[in-house]
């Protein structure tokens, strides 16, 4: 279950992108983390770039890198 276990601030991107356009973002920053959905970890992402913000499982976030520390 670790394995889609996201922390705040952390960059990642989505593994899936079927059924979205091609013009959402590819980049996001993990703002917080949601109640599990059905035993699953959900996360609200933003795009700082274009301020899009969206709701995505953990299964379909993939860790492209951390965040500065502070």
């Amino acid at each position: 279950m670790a394995k889609n276990i996201f922390s705040k601030g952390q960059q990642v991107s989505l593994q899936s992108r079927v059924g979205l356009s091609p013009r959402t973002p590819t980049e996001f920053t993990v703002l917080m983390r949601l109640p599990d959905n059905g035993g699953k970890p959900q996360y609200r992402i933003r795009n700082e770039e274009q301020g899009h913000e969206r709701v995505e499982q953990g299964s379909n976030l993939e860790l492209i890198g951390t965040a500065p520390s502070e």
